[in-house]
């Protein structure tokens, strides 16, 4: 009995702190869109058979340069410390495709936003910065070549990416206790250690939130 006792007592007191950071105006949840357009441009180092000489083999460097486009969607929770200063994290689903004369790709991953958010003014218009980073994780790609089909690659748990991101917007709360923010971002996504990949996004990142 007494697990389930120290268990209610735990959830209680939490859901007492979660009104409470409610009513005091402290916490918010949020709902994101962000439409993103984005560039990488790669450089690998691979050793193949020499052409020239049987049994031999060569260092050939090859480059690729795609322009990736897709969006983001997911949820969203932030702490106010402050009139001007809040954190939020949440959970971003990831959805983008490459297409190109002779191949085409869609590719989808989930990613963990940590940010520190700066709101200068009380008004009900004001501006909006953010600065942070994305974790990515759990990429999934499908490539299809015309006449061969589609292949399915899967990242590994040494190809996650961390992502610096800045932003700088605008909220507006047109109610109570509801605020809509605008903000468009860049990130620098860095690469694992190993690979010369050089990859950034745009995006427009939207939010709904309810505080």
């Amino acid at each position: 009995m007494k697990p389930k006792f120290y268990t209610s007592l735990i959830l209680t007191g939490f859901l007492f702190s979660w009104s409470g950071a409610f009513s005091q105006g402290k916490f918010a949840i949020s709902a994101t869109v962000a439409p993103f357009y984005g560039h990488s441009k790669s450089t690998l180092e691979v050793i193949v058979p020499d052409s020239y000489s049987s049994g031999t083999f060569t260092t050939e460097t090859w480059k690729s340069e795609v322009s990736p486009k897709g969006y983001w969607v997911g949820l969203n929770g932030r702490y106010s410390f402050s009139e001007k200063w809040s954190a939020s994290t949440g959970l971003w689903f990831g959805y983008s495709t490459i297409k190109s004369s002779t191949t085409s790709s869609r590719s989808h991953n989930f990613s963990i936003p940590v940010l520190a958010n700066y709101q200068p003014s009380a008004k009900k218009l004001s501006p909006y910065f953010s600065a942070g980073a994305l974790w990515n994780f759990g990429t999934t790609s499908r490539l299809t070549i015309p006449d061969i089909g589609t292949a399915t690659f899967k990242s590994g748990r040494n190809t996650s990416r961390i992502s610096p991101i800045v932003g700088a917007g605008v909220i507006y709360r047109f109610a109570p206790r509801l605020s809509l923010i605008a903000q468009p971002t860049f990130s620098y996504a860095i690469p694992p250690s190993g690979i010369n990949t050089k990859a950034y996004q745009l995006a427009l990142n939207v939010q709904l939130m309810f505080h």
